[in-house]
């Protein structure tokens, strides 16, 4: 159950990542640091979203069968 969470909010992560990052460049603002902003927020959402369930796979130890 808990994989299934951590893949549906790393999906949840990378969607709204790549939505951000979308609007971010199709109409990007002429201030450069929201510009910075915004883009370090999607590129992080985007990283996160990726990074999560190989993370998790890796520090979870798989439970013993009894």
């Amino acid at each position: 159950m808990r994989k299934s969470v951590v893949k549906a909010l790393a999906f949840a992560s990378i969607a709204l990542g790549g939505l951000a990052l979308v609007s971010t460049l199709s109409n990007p603002s002429l201030d450069p640091l929201i510009l910075a902003r915004d883009l370090g927020l999607s590129i992080t959402a985007l990283s996160l979203g990726f990074a999560t369930p190989i993370l998790h796979r890796k520090f979870t130890e798989p439970q013993e069968e009894v």
